[in-house]
């Protein structure tokens, strides 16, 4: 009988490893796994940097995870992964030893076959031989900077309808061409060491105006990582530090405890969130220690430059116009910071800080909103955090002061429960003057501070091929926000069915709303109350696959928006998304039609669209019109992908878009893209 159930077991591996041998597409499972935590996130939070979550996968197909020797925290980078699962991968191989194949993935506690044949590109499974071959690597200096695999990545896009910031009458005038440009190269030694170089023009810019790079260095020895140039730092659940990818509310549960991961490499365009300088991370028995010195220029609104002032951090890394170039890098910024860990089986308790001090005086223009957020030149903070395991559950907490002694928690745990059941809970509590620049808990807004709330999110299966997910949060702001000129509180839910009968038939209902507090002046009136606000979303959403390589997708979405009194505002989208990969030669084909009908910005919609590596689409559906998009892939050789990537959007009853110097005459607002990798 053993012997029968050994052999029926290679059976299926074997038929799961011929399966997966004909989806050979793995950057289609990249843009796949990103596509279903973009459709997962909350809509208010949609602004999220999902290009870091592309270079993860993308990484992960260069350097698979084994599963044979990976740890929680290197499971963690398979960020689809929820807490349960990962304890079930970990289960797995301590009952039933090391797996002989990526494939009995399947076979664990808490996955199906889809989840598993998603993530077949990103990990492995290294023999004895293998891993103690790759253990012992003791690669030359030389022959880790000559033997790597070097990636070149340039893109370029463009509206192809003029703005007014480009006409020659123009009171305010773009300085550069209408062009948008992107290059990148990147190279990499297995695991070892890696280097890149980045730089960015926007549209508008003269020139280059961005320019990023770093070298990182990975070592099994006390020195754990090295890094020179730009890079990255995320430490215990974000309340001192935390810059880089991070969603807050979604209906995905894996997304309430933050999964640090220390320093690393920066790769990425946005122009504010990163430090410049020099990390390392090293490992001493139970100890685990980061540390990183930065130094680099930001952009600000300079109010005296002889006494060496400013009021505001300019965000949007754009120099197109003279004032946006006076405002580029004018103030500079030293930060130091670090994290010390302590790991002993399943508890781990660390303790992390930050300072930072700006090259001027931080002098913002008060209001009474804004009144305890900081206003000084130089700023620090530090919390201590732990963590704890037991079965399949996570206590997680951590608790942080500013140099003002004004604090900010978050406690929370997580739960994977029997018959495929997964509860986590989060309580935070963040001071109205509690100040931190690079601070990103979770929240309901954008900001560490003034905000109290509890969060509940589960996912469980009751049925086969059925999965409910769903989230709700409760919140009060104790001082005063941003347009809401009072103390105020709300709450959000979510609620998602996902049923899939079929590998080629999935679909999903998903529910949201969320109720708040808001200004508003009635016409009659003359002074702005403070009013009950309400938005309501929910779509239908299915995907289904025709003669083998044909996928469409279809969604449909109404939206509801109430404030105070005013009359009840409506919105809804719909389109038709279809993909083709031709077998005859490499060339794969997405394209999209959208109708959509709107009252007012108050009802839009936002929806992922496919886009070309590396790069992401989160447009706002609002008013009334169409939307498509056609992008096309071909692969000129194993080495060469090139993309194409042409966008509209028509809308109907308009003579103009948008304002100011980006204002278009016209209705129509059209972008053309193109991008080529090349590796080697």
């Amino acid at each position: 009988m053993k012997t029968f159930s050994i052999i029926l077991f290679l059976i299926m591996i074997c038929v799961k490893i011929n399966a997966q041998e004909n989806d050979t597409d793995p950057i289609k499972l990249i843009i796949n796994l990103v596509e279903d935590v973009a459709a997962s996130n909350d809509e208010e939070n949609s602004e999220i940097d999902l290009e870091q979550l592309y270079e993860q996968f993308a990484n992960l197909l260069n350097s698979p995870i084994d599963l044979n020797t990976a740890t929680r925290a290197d499971l963690e980078q398979l960020y689809v992964l929820s807490d349960f699962q990962i304890s079930s991968v970990l289960e797995y191989i301590k009952t039933n030893g090391k797996m002989m194949s990526k494939y009995e993935l399947a076979f664990v506690h808490g996955f199906d076959d889809a989840l598993a044949e998603s993530l077949y590109p990103f990990v492995s499974v290294a023999s004895d031989y293998e891993y103690s071959a790759r253990s012992s690597d003791t690669a030359k200096f030389k022959d880790m900077i000559s033997r790597g695999k070097h990636q070149i990545i340039a893109r370029a896009k463009q509206l192809l309808e003029k703005q007014a910031g480009y006409k020659d009458d123009a009171t305010t005038k773009f300085r550069g061409a209408p062009l948008s440009l992107y290059v990148r190269y990147a190279y990499k030694y297995s695991d070892r060491l890696k280097w890149n170089i980045t730089t960015e023009k926007d549209a508008g810019e003269n020139y280059f105006d961005f320019i990023s790079g770093h070298v990182q260095y990975d070592s099994k020895k006390i020195l754990k990582r090295l890094i020179v140039g730009d890079f990255q730092a995320q430490f215990g659940q974000g309340l001192v530090l935390w810059n880089g990818f991070g969603i807050n509310k979604s209906v995905v549960v894996n997304t309430v405890r933050k999964r640090a991961r220390g320093v690393y490499g920066y790769s990425s365009t946005d122009e504010n969130k990163y430090f410049r300088g020099a990390a390392a991370n090293m490992e001493f028995n139970k100890f685990n220690i980061s540390i990183f010195a930065s130094h680099k220029n930001r952009d600000a609104t300079i109010v005296d430059s002889a006494n060496k002032t400013f009021k505001t951090l300019q965000t949007t890394g754009l120099h197109r116009t003279n004032s946006e170039i006076d405002n580029k890098n004018s103030v500079s910024e030293t930060a130091l910071g670090g994290n010390i860990n302590y790991e002993y089986k399943n508890f781990r308790a660390g303790i992390s800080g930050i300072w930072h001090k700006f090259g001027a005086d931080y002098i913002r223009d008060l209001q009474p909103y804004n009144i305890f957020e900081l206003n000084k030149s130089s700023n620090y903070n530090y919390s201590a955090d732990i963590q704890w395991m037991w079965k399949r559950m996570i206590l997680f907490a951590e608790t942080a002061f500013d140099s003002n002694a004004k604090n900010a928690s978050v406690v929370g745990a997580t739960f994977g429960l029997e018959q495929n059941i997964q509860l986590s809970l989060l309580y935070r509590n963040y001071a109205r003057n509690y100040q931190s620049l690079y601070a990103q808990g979770f929240s309901d807004g954008t900001k560490t501070q003034n905000e109290e709330g509890f969060f509940i999110t589960t996912t469980f299966s009751p049925l086969m091929n059925v999965k409910i997910s769903g989230y709700f949060d409760i919140f009060a702001f104790p001082w005063l926000k941003y347009r809401i000129n009072a103390p105020s509180e709300g709450y959000s839910y979510a609620l998602r069915i996902d049923y899939s009968p079929t590998d080629k038939l999935k679909m999903y209902v998903n529910v949201k709303q969320k109720n708040n507090k808001e200004n508003y002046t009635y016409e009659d009136e003359h002074i702005a109350q403070t009013v009950n606000k309400s938005s309501f979303h929910v779509n239908y959403n299915i995907n289904y696959t025709l003669f083998g390589k044909l996928m469409l997708q279809n969604r449909v979405e109404y939206a509801m928006f109430k404030r105070g009194n005013e009359p009840r505002e409506k919105g809804f989208m719909i389109f038709q998304d279809a993909a083709y990969h031709f077998t005859e030669f490499p060339l794969n084909i997405s394209l999209r039609y959208a109708y959509f009908n709107t009252d007012s910005w108050n009802t839009c919609i936002y929806a992922y669209e496919s886009d070309v590596l590396y790069a992401y689409s989160v447009p706002a559906y609002y008013l009334k019109g169409q939307r498509f998009y056609l992008n096309l892939r071909y692969s000129i050789s194993k080495q060469i992908n090139l993309w194409l990537r042409a966008s509209q959007t028509v809308y109907k009853n308009r003579e103009s878009i948008s304002s100011g110097v980006t204002k278009i005459d016209g209705n129509k607002q059209t972008e053309i893209k193109a991008q080529i990798i090349i590796k080697l």
